[in-house]
């Protein structure tokens, strides 16, 4: 047997994604991402801009999952999609992921 893994790569509408298996790497480059932003303030930001209620202690979850039994195994895709663009930046830098866009015919 084979000491590596074959991984599947597709490409989605990120409209269509619901939640993604949350990991504490996300967690960790989440929390790179956020840098000196305050949890509290980024929380604000997203009821402020995207009438979305997320806690400063959801987010700390989320960035320090490891050995809480009260971090979600998933996280809503549409919540990362919001931190990412409150912080001035992207879903993709995220994911360490090349953005692909395609034109409408």
């Amino acid at each position: 047997m084979s000491s590596f893994t074959n991984k599947k790569l597709i490409m989605l509408e990120l409209d269509v994604i619901g939640s993604i298996e949350w990991s504490q790497q996300l967690g960790t480059r989440l929390k790179e991402i956020r840098g000196k932003v305050s949890r509290r303030a980024l929380a604000e930001k997203i009821l402020d801009e995207y009438d979305y209620k997320v806690s400063q202690q959801y987010i700390q979850l989320i960035e320090h999952p490891e050995g809480n039994e009260k971090a979600p195994a998933t996280v809503s895709f549409k919540l990362l999609r919001y931190l990412t663009e409150a912080l001035g930046s992207d879903v993709y830098e995220l994911f360490n992921s090349p953005e692909i866009l395609t034109r409408k015919a």
